[in-house]
């Protein structure tokens, strides 16, 4: 029997000094996924010289997000449509004008690690675990995104999405893409930004092997 295990998907997304938080929910039975394409050569080798600072987790996540932004077409075509035939009723308008986003998007600058980024967002993801909390943007502790954002001088444009589930990248990586129950797909037009040049990732691990993943991104500050 399979077991049924919630997606809880979340974004902040600035301008800095706004605020906003949109929440989605999606319940999926765990199945086994399809065979991920072959890895491209050239984003392994734009993320080799960072590899020593990223751990095996971390390297997924920035292997996945710039495939996909590379050549978002491409990345419907070997990941996203596979993944919806495991789950053929998962399609429905959301998944629809995915495709049309991703067939339209044009190729997006790769984002690169950034140590502060991925500092602010292994602090939030720790102290949400620590305190068995639910995905937030605001720590325990009080400290907002944009707090964490000052902390470190990230002055000009920023972003933050969390995902909360069972611990597979790809598969936490497409649902934040889809962004079913979130109208205005604000973890969609993050991950498609143009502006964003680094990336940060966070994790922890809760119980019943779930993991909380925050995704923090920022443009240039120069």
């Amino acid at each position: 029997m399979f077991h049924v295990k919630p997606f809880l998907l979340f974004l902040l997304l600035f301008p800095l000094l706004s605020v906003a938080q949109h929440v989605g929910q999606t319940r999926l039975e765990i199945r086994d996924l399809p065979t991920p394409p072959v890895r491209a050569k050239n984003i392994d080798e734009f993320i080799k010289p960072y590899l020593p600072g990223l751990n095996a987790f971390q390297q997924e996540w920035f292997y996945w997000t710039n495939y996909s932004r590379e050549n978002p077409k491409r990345f419907w075509d070997s990941v996203v449509s596979p993944i919806l035939n495991i789950y053929p009723a998962f399609r429905n308008n959301y998944t629809k004008s995915l495709k049309e986003d991703l067939y339209k998007a044009n190729t997006l600058p790769f984002v690169k690690p950034n140590a502060d980024l991925a500092k602010v967002a292994q602090v939030l993801a720790a102290a949400l675990s620590k305190n068995t909390s639910g995905p937030s943007h605001t720590s325990p502790s009080g400290q907002t995104f944009e707090d964490r954002m000052k902390s470190i001088s990230i002055k000009k444009c920023a972003g933050e999405n969390i995902s909360f589930g069972a611990p597979n990248s790809l598969l936490m990586l497409v649902l934040l893409y889809v962004d079913e129950g979130v109208p205005d797909v604000g973890h969609r037009k993050t991950l498609l930004n143009p502006l964003f040049e680094e990336m940060g990732i966070g994790f922890s691990v809760y119980p019943d092997n779930r993991y909380m993943v925050v995704q923090d991104f920022a443009c240039s500050q120069k």
